[in-house]
C-alpha cells in the first residue's frame, strides 16, 4: 500500500449502494475542521444487504479483518462479524475503513441518518453526521484528541 486513499473507499461504497453515515475525522472535515486522519469511520445501516454490500466493497479493496487468531478475509465472514454489531477495524489497500457502531455514545443508524446531511467529501458526495451528532459522539470518547475536536468544531462555527 502506497497511502490511504479515502477518496477511492468512499467512492466504491457509494457506488456500491452501501447505505452509511460519516463520522470521525472526514466528518469535522465536512464541518470545516480540517485535521488529519487515519481511518475513514462510518456507522452503516445493519440490515443483511448493506452488511453484505460493505463486505464486498472491503474484500474488493483487499480488506481483512483480524479477529484473535483469525484472518476474516470474505465477504461472508466480514458480513457475518458485522451483524454482531460491534465495531469493526477493517483494513484495506485504499486505508482503513473503521465500522463504528456498537460504541459507546454512537447513535443508531436511523437516528445519524435522520439527521445528517449530504456533503462533498473528498470528491464523492456522501451522508455526513450532524454537527449536533458529531459534538456527542466526540463528548462521549472523551480522547485527548476528540477535545481538540470539540475546540476546533467551536473555532469553526464561531
Amino acid at each position: 500500500m502506497t497511502g490511504p486513499a479515502f477518496d477511492q473507499l468512499l467512492r466504491r461504497l457509494s457506488e456500491a449502494g452501501v447505505e452509511f453515515v460519516l463520522v470521525g475525522g472526514l466528518a469535522l472535515n465536512a464541518w470545516g475542521v480540517i485535521r488529519g486522519t487515519k481511518d475513514v469511520d462510518i456507522v452503516v445501516a445493519p440490515d443483511p444487504e448493506n452488511l453484505k454490500l460493505v463486505a464486498e466493497v472491503a474484500v474488493a479493496a483487499g480488506g481483512h479483518v483480524q479477529r484473535g487468531e483469525a484472518l476474516l478475509g470474505t465477504p461472508f465472514s466480514i458480513a457475518a462479524e458485522l451483524a454482531t454489531g460491534e465495531q469493526m477495524a477493517i483494513e484495506t489497500d485504499l486505508g482503513r475503513l473503521d465500522i463504528v457502531q456498537g460504541l459507546d455514545g454512537v447513535p443508531s443508524f436511523d437516528e445519524l441518518a435522520s439527521h445528517a446531511s449530504q456533503a462533498e467529501v473528498l470528491g464523492v458526495n456522501v451522508a455526513v453526521c450532524s454537527v449536533e451528532d458529531l459534538r456527542a459522539m466526540k463528548q462521549a470518547a472523551g480522547r485527548g484528541q476528540d477535545l481538540v475536536d470539540l475546540e476546533n468544531l467551536d473555532a469553526a462555527e464561531g
